[in-house]
């Protein structure tokens, strides 16, 4: 008699370049578009077996009125694609064409056809394994999350819920939108290899994400979150830049991202803010930051804070 015995084990590890929401808000980012609180169900098919069996399952319709035009509620992010085709119609071709040269810091001192390149992408390297020697163990918990799920922290910060900042989220999903678009863009443009692929040992606890490194797709994102939401609740300006800074920092942190990625998707964020803000180029994505200012003025209001007043009683005297 013979027996053998084994064991295989395998790991697996891909890794996207968006910024993906399922928080039990009706934000994600799947194709299906389908909220975490409509998500699945499973239930057994049983069929009514005769007398006093229990029932199979409900088999009448509705009153048409009590059906005919529900559709929603919408989710933000389905929402946020309507606005997403104004930016690219009207602010294109120009969101094709930002200029990074010449600015301070450089952006461009990487590139092979400047005559001191390899000084610059030695300097960049240094820095991010200073971090990976200091920060990045500190840090690893945010950075790992903020890796598919950083709008998270626009939300926890501001303390948006679905039901009284819908709009807010059509905001956010439009900032994570455009930002996967442009950067994705401007990435292929200038294809610059990550910095684990230039110098190995900073080893990065995950990916590099697979696709190029220029420039940082989460600042480009972060910053327009942050930017977006400062023409919603400009009393916010210091903290959402703040945040900001932070989620893009953690990728340097991380070891797969230089500090010229990080300040080119700041500047890009900023480039797209500015198009979208040319009077009468976008009119329709201002309105969205219109409504989703007031629906912040009406969220604080006793009315709405306050659901049942003077409920329940109170105690007689």
């Amino acid at each position: 008699m013979g027996m053998g015995m084994g064991m295989g084990m395998g790991m697996g590890m891909g890794m996207g370049m968006g910024m993906g929401m399922g928080m039990g808000m009706g934000m994600g980012m799947a194709f299906g578009a389908t909220p975490p609180e409509l998500g699945l169900r499973p239930l057994t098919l049983q069929f009514d077996l005769g007398p006093n069996s229990d029932p199979s399952f409900p088999d009448r319709s509705l009153p048409t009125a009590a059906w005919q035009g529900r559709i929603g509620p919408w989710d933000p992010d389905v929402l946020s694609l309507l606005f997403l085709t104004e930016f690219i119609e009207e602010c294109g071709p120009d969101w094709k064409t930002i200029d990074l040269t010449g600015q301070s810091p450089d952006l461009l001192g990487w590139q092979s056809s400047k005559a001191n390149y390899l000084t610059f992408i030695n300097a960049e390297i240094h820095h991010i394994q200073q971090l990976m020697q200091f920060d990045r163990e500190r840090y690893m918990t945010e950075i790992i999350f903020q890796h598919d799920n950083a709008p998270g922290y626009w939300v926890s910060m501001l303390d948006i819920n679905s039901r009284a900042h819908f709009k807010t989220l059509v905001v956010i999903n439009l900032a994570v939108r455009i930002g996967q678009i442009v950067a994705a863009y401007y990435k292929k443009s200038y294809n610059r290899p990550r910095p684990s692929f230039v110098c190995p040992g900073l080893l990065p606890a995950f990916g590099p994400p697979a696709h190029a490194s220029f420039p940082s797709g989460h600042s480009l994102q972060s910053w327009l979150m942050s930017l977006f939401l400062a023409e919603v609740l400009p009393d916010y300006q210091n903290e959402l830049d703040w945040l900001a800074r932070r989620v893009a920092f953690n990728r340097e942190r991380a070891g797969v991202h230089y500090p010229s990625d990080t300040a080119a998707g700041e500047f890009i964020a900023r480039a797209c803010v500015d198009l979208i803000k040319t009077p009468s180029r976008c009119p329709n994505i201002m309105k969205l930051f219109a409504e989703a200012k007031s629906e912040w003025a009406l969220s604080i209001t006793p009315t709405t804070n306050e659901p049942f007043p003077a409920f329940p009683p109170a105690a007689p005297a």
